[in-house]
């Protein structure tokens, strides 16, 4: 499982991501999961499709193909993946994914939404990502598109990714118990950049670290349901 590796749409920003699939592939995993903001910022529609994009669904694609299920789990940096070539070259696309590991019951899901009261950020969610501004989209000529692309990528190239000083630890654990409800032993959150484990005493809490820092990577046993952070 990895979480925000936040891949650059220029060409050239892929190849550390295409090579750690290919190291991954000797492995022969069961499954990958994909836990949001794959790139920088994804727009499945094909006048927003760099080749850095295109290289990388290659590659998840040809590891699906020979046998490793690939599980993409949206992000708050991915719009309108269902129906675009990221949903043809994985197995499943979800907003939350759950994994039977042993006796173990893993719920992996982005963590954006864990605050329930933050309004203003779940509105910006649906209105950006709803049917009409797929459509509104749709309609971006591919030049202009681009453009937008190059705008958005310096400057994200200029930041640094940090988030908020100040995890929400409170809310983490709030969320764990309430999937422990559930049925579910280890919640398996992206999103906020920084490792950490928490133990709601009914479930785990387990954030991933951001895979473009690293490239740390959470692996879950099928058998014994343990998990540990590897870089592969």
């Amino acid at each position: 499982v990895i979480g925000d590796s936040h891949i650059g749409l220029k060409d050239g920003d892929e190849s550390k991501m295409v090579s750690w699939l290919e190291r991954l592939r000797a492995a022969k995993p069961t499954a990958l999961y994909l836990n949001g903001d794959v790139f920088h910022y994804f727009i499945g529609n094909p006048n927003f499709i760099t080749s850095s994009v295109e290289r990388v669904f290659e590659k998840l694609q040809q590891l699906r193909d020979e046998g490793t299920a690939i599980h993409y789990v949206e992000g708050n940096r991915d719009f309108f993946v269902k129906g675009s070539i990221a949903e043809k070259a994985v197995s499943e696309v979800s907003t939350a994914s759950t994994i039977q590991a042993g006796d173990k019951r893993y719920f992996v899901i982005h963590g954006d939404m864990i605050n329930d009261r933050d309004l203003p950020y779940r509105f910006w969610r649906y209105a950006s990502k709803n049917i009409i501004t797929r459509l509104a989209v749709g309609l971006i000529p591919k030049k202009t598109a681009r453009r937008f692309v190059d705008s958005v990528e310096k400057k994200l190239a200029r930041s640094n990714f940090k988030h908020k000083t100040r995890l929400p630890v409170e809310l983490m654990e709030a969320y764990g118990r309430a999937r422990a409800n559930e049925g579910i032993d280890v919640v398996v959150l992206g999103h906020f950049h920084h490792k950490l484990v928490l133990d709601t005493g009914p479930a785990t809490v387990a954030v991933l670290p951001a895979w473009f820092i690293g490239g740390e990577a959470m692996r879950i046993s099928p058998t014994t349901g343990a998990y540990e952070f590897v870089v592969v």
